[in-house]
């Protein structure tokens, strides 16, 4: 630090500074003071001296005695007042002069100290002369000796100054000294140890303990950086850890592994990452509440650490994702795979145990997608990419399990985003078609249509809708989607009903995607929809699956109520696949049953399939609800569905999808009516 800078520096001149300015103004005060004792001083002597020989003047003057007026002049000068003295009688002619001789001048100093007196240097006293009744007056003239008058008075103030400006430094001297070592010093030391407090370890140790100022200012930094040092280690944990399960996070993780990967391209070891989140973690949060699901992860944190060993670190992604790293398992890469694999059968197992929260008793499951490293090239992208690819794989075949990746698992995921980046330029390129695939009775007439979606894509050709319905799903386009399947068909519909369709032609199905139907505006988008068409004399259905109901009960009761009231009916697809129950077929406003094919194409052949067939028919007609047996290929199929009474049938067995030119032509063709393919 600059010596300008510096308190101690600044005191010492502020103290210098404070201390000539009052002692020159004590000084100044003290030299007045005198002044006017001095001058009071010389203004007596003169009129003392003057009044001594004014006597002896008149008696002299009246006689006219130059010899005696001679003598007193010449005594007034022995005094050191008077310079010169000259003596003029009644008449103003000058009876003396006398002249005191000095050798000495005047200095400058001199001259200054008698100017401040504030004295004439010239004295003109009259005297009175008497003579009978008259009267008139000599002069007696004085001229004072400035020097003489003026060098005390300059010798003491000169040394008075002197005096005070020693004193003063002296003065300032020792309050610096005692200001220094009571204040500067200190503060010195408490800058020295703030400066060095980043490389202090251990507890504080103050530099200043006295009950002062500068001990309550000690104290406080002290505090702040104990707060502050509290403050350091929340924000590293904030930064590097997950505040809920105490593991380090995606941050921490990732600078984990790539310190791995830079430590493994040296040592040649193989090591894995595993990806795993907690199958339908989502349901049980829904379920029961975001505190069971908070416990449910710490619990779940708690379990894969028990498992996993010292070295290898745990961390939490996010909502209920982990991920495990494992630096070292092995120099050969099949015995490192076995491992990994063997591990994360111990997780899953782990996780697979029921863990009891209050009063709810939770079985869980987990998927993970494990990733051998490194894999040239290689960085903690590619590694997390590979095993959330892998983990993907597992919850698309079905969850609860582990998948090691392989490069064909990339392929797919490419393909699927590349189907996902298409989609948002499908509708606008008109490149979505609606199907129609007719609905028969026993009478084969064509009762209705379910619409289904096909895609026709440039380079890929005809794309069918279980290979882009899921992903439109979790990208959130199945909203928009859907509203323009909705929008066409009945358009479409529309146009139709003008043009002339038969009497046998009474209802229209369109799929909904549960992710579109339990959207929490779903009714405002879609009634303006159905609105802008008239398609008086045809009722529009929407088939949903029964999963559906049991995951979300109280919305989609209410949303099927309001959508019921605008006249619109209710279907469950693919009935019979699901977790179905009788009371919620009982309480929701649901209009028709669909039997899934996989009972149809079962049931010639397994009396079991043929029950259940039976008791979705008797359950139907005590609910008072319509049948539609879907996926009816053979005529034996048939036959038997209607002698249970099953009276609405949709298949190859009549018709398969059409396009919709070709499907109005076959439903006008013969009037309504479908004569069955042979």
């Amino acid at each position: 630090m600059k010596l300008g800078h510096r308190i101690a520096y600044k005191q010492a001149k502020i103290i210098l500074l404070s201390a000539f300015l009052l002692g020159g103004l004590s000084a100044l005060v003290q030299l007045s003071i005198d002044l006017k004792l001095v001058r009071a001083n010389f203004v007596s002597d003169i009129e003392r001296s003057v009044n001594v020989y004014v006597p002896s003047l008149q008696g002299a003057i009246y006689n006219l005695d130059s010899e005696q007026v001679q003598s007193i002049a010449k005594a007034l000068t022995k005094d050191p007042l008077f310079l010169s003295v000259t003596v003029y009688d009644d008449f103003g002619d000058r009876m003396s002069v006398m002249r005191r001789d000095t050798k000495e001048q005047a200095s400058i100093f001199d001259s200054l100290g008698f100017a401040a007196l504030n004295l004439p240097e010239i004295y003109e006293y009259p005297i009175e002369i008497r003579s009978g009744l008259n009267h008139s007056s000599a002069r007696l003239v004085l001229q004072l000796d400035a020097r003489y008058m003026s060098h005390g008075l300059v010798q003491r103030a000169l040394t008075l100054i002197w005096l005070g400006l020693i004193s003063t430094l002296l003065l300032s001297i020792v309050l610096f000294a005692i200001f220094y070592r009571v204040l500067s010093k200190p503060i010195q030391h408490i800058a020295r140890w703030v400066e060095s407090l980043d490389q202090q370890q251990g507890a504080l140790v103050l530099p200043y303990s006295k009950q002062d100022e500068l001990g309550l200012l000690t104290r406080n930094v002290a505090d702040i950086w104990r707060k502050k040092d509290v403050a350091n280690q929340q924000v590293r944990s904030l930064a590097y850890y997950d505040p809920l399960t105490e593991l380090v996070n995606r941050r921490m993780f990732i600078e984990r592994l790539e310190a791995t990967l830079e430590q493994q391209s040296a040592s040649q070891s193989i090591g894995a990452v595993m990806y795993l989140d907690v199958d339908r973690f989502k349901s049980i949060n829904d379920s029961l509440g975001h505190g069971i699901g908070d416990q449910l992860l710490i619990i779940i944190a708690a379990r894969l650490r028990q498992v996993l060993p010292d070295f290898v670190t745990l961390a939490r992604f996010g909502g209920d994702e982990f991920v495990v790293l494992i630096p070292d398992l092995s120099h050969d890469l099949e015995l490192a795979t076995q491992a990994a694999t063997a591990l994360a059968a111990q997780l899953i197992e782990a996780v697979a145990e029921p863990i009891k929260i209050e009063r709810n008793l939770i079985h869980c499951s987990t998927s993970m997608g494990i990733t051998t490293f490194p894999q040239q090239p290689d960085s903690s992208s590619d590694v997390l990419r590979r095993a959330d690819t892998a983990l993907y794989r597992v919850k698309a075949e079905g969850r609860n399990g582990y998948q090691l990746y392989d490069d064909t698992m990339q392929q797919q995921t490419q393909e699927r985003w590349q189907i996902e980046e298409a989609l948002h330029e499908a509708i606008a390129k008109e490149q979505l078609e609606l199907w129609w695939q007719p609905q028969v009775s026993t009478r084969n007439d064509i009762t209705g249509a379910e619409v289904l979606l096909r895609w026709r894509h440039p380079q890929k050709g005809m794309i069918p809708p279980d290979e882009f319905i899921s992903i439109a799903e979790e990208s959130g386009q199945i909203h928009h989607i859907e509203e323009w399947v909705i929008e066409a068909s009945l358009k479409q519909l529309e146009q139709w009903l003008a043009a002339g369709l038969p009497a046998t032609f009474k209802h229209l199905a369109i799929n909904i995607s549960p992710a579109h139907f339990m959207q929490a505006d779903f009714v405002q988008r879609i009634l303006p929809i159905i609105e802008r068409y008239n398609i008086a004399g045809v009722k529009l259905e929407f088939e949903i699956t029964e999963n559906l109901l049991i995951d979300n009960f109280h919305q989609a009761s209410s949303t099927m109520a309001t959508l019921q009231q605008h006249h619109i009916s209710f279907a469950i697809d693919d009935f019979g696949t699901g977790y179905s129950s009788l009371r919620y077929l009982n309480q929701l406003p649901l209009n028709i049953l669909k039997i899934d094919r996989s009972f149809i194409q079962r049931m010639e052949d397994s009396a079991a399939e043929l029950a259940i067939v039976d008791v979705i028919l008797l359950t139907a007609k005590k609910l008072g609800l319509e049948v539609i047996a879907e996926g009816v290929e053979t005529a034996h199929q048939q036959q038997l569905l209607e002698a249970r009474g099953c009276q609405l049938y949709q298949g190859f067995y009549f018709a398969k999808p059409q396009h919709h030119e070709d499907f109005y032509r076959l439903l006008t063709r013969q009037n309504g009516r479908l004569e069955p393919e042979q």
